[in-house]
């Protein structure tokens, strides 16, 4: 079982990049970042499976 802080070190990274996402100068930026989110994501779930 994954530990408890792993997940709450996941949610914290996709807080801060869905800030950087909104503040990203251009596009290829914000496309970039948001796949890091979305992997962040996927992994979350993972855990919590």
């Amino acid at each position: 079982m994954p530990d408890k802080n792993e997940r709450v070190e996941l949610e914290i990274k996709i807080i801060r990049y869905r800030a950087l996402s909104q503040q990203a100068p251009d596009a290829v930026t914000t496309q970039r970042i948001n796949g890091l989110i979305s992997e962040l994501e996927k992994k979350l779930r993972e855990i919590d499976e």
